[in-house]
């Protein structure tokens, strides 16, 4: 199964193989997105002044679309997960902080500051920074170049545990629930029934990416965490990423979790409120590290 979905039929030369993880950025002039829809994991959280940036999360580098985008800058704590999943970090530029963690961590990455296989679409009449993207050939190729490793760390090949049949959720039914970054970025996910997914609008309107294809997601994963500001004079965050509480949503139905990671290289696990590790049903995931402080803003119904 794929290691990041629990879904059957995935290749099997691809077993064991590093993740990627992709910055994509989330400022209006950002949308739509291209190939967002495609990850099989999507991260999202605070980067500055309240926007969010998302991290893309594919299986396998032969797994991404021909274009993904707008690729952004790295943030200390996006480098926290890649390192925690033993992925293969891909970003354009980066805060001093981010840059600082790749270099203590010797994270492998692949930067648009300083390597080939980035682009610029310039049809959008937008800001420069709002324009790169790269695609899967490009991943690749850089990843060959580079002689990354390609295997995962050993107990980081399957970082979930999935349900082998969807099962419902023991707190409550879900139809909808909405999920505050900021004041300027308020999610809802709607339950699609017929499809068993829920669907993403932001601040009111359908998320879609470039193709016209909806945001949606069998699971959603709440991850409240504290964050607090730099005070580095550009409106940037820090989050603490050791543990807290949470929230599980699928199948029309959620319960109530608690998270931990650990130490900064140490994978982020799920659990229900037994202690036990979190069984995901098998599907694509959202997962929002939400600022703690706005946990008494989220609904559920």
């Amino acid at each position: 199964v794929n290691p990041l979905t629990g879904e059957a039929n995935y290749p099997k030369e691809l077993i064991g193989n590093r993740s990627v993880l992709v910055s994509v950025e989330n400022h209006p002039q950002a949308r739509p997105q291209w190939g967002i829809t495609s990850a099989d994991i999507v991260w999202e959280m605070v980067a500055e002044g309240g926007i969010t940036r998302m991290l893309c999360m594919f299986a396998d580098a032969s797994r991404l679309p021909d274009k993904i985008g707008p690729t952004r800058s790295a943030r200390h704590y996006f480098v926290e997960i890649a390192e925690g999943f033993d992925s293969i970090f891909v970003h354009f530029g980066g805060s001093p902080q981010g840059y600082n963690a790749i270099k203590s961590h010797g994270t492998s990455h692949i930067d648009g500051m300083s390597d080939s296989g980035f682009h610029r679409d310039n049809s959008r009449n937008v800001a420069t920074e709002h324009t790169a993207y790269t695609t899967k050939a490009d991943v690749v190729k850089n990843i060959d170049s580079k002689g990354f490793r390609k295997t995962a760390e050993s107990g980081k090949d399957k970082p979930f545990t999935f349900n082998t049949k969807t099962v419902a959720l023991p707190d409550g039914k879900c139809t909808s629930v909405t999920i505050p970054f900021s004041g300027e970025y308020t999610y809802k996910y709607t339950y699609d029934k017929k499809n068993n997914v829920y669907l993403s609008s932001l601040n009111g309107k359908s998320f879609m990416d470039d193709n016209g294809t909806q945001q949606n997601f069998t699971n959603i994963i709440i991850v409240y965490a504290t964050v607090t500001p730099l005070n580095d004079g550009k409106a940037r965050v820090t989050y603490d990423l050791s543990s807290g509480s949470g929230i599980y949503v699928s199948n029309g139905t959620y319960q109530k979790i608690t998270w931990k990671k650990g130490d900064y290289t140490d994978i982020m696990k799920f659990y229900d409120n037994s202690g036990k590790e979190l069984s995901l049903n098998p599907g694509r995931s959202y997962i929002a590290l939400v600022p703690a402080s706005n946990q008494g803003q989220t609904k559920i119904s």
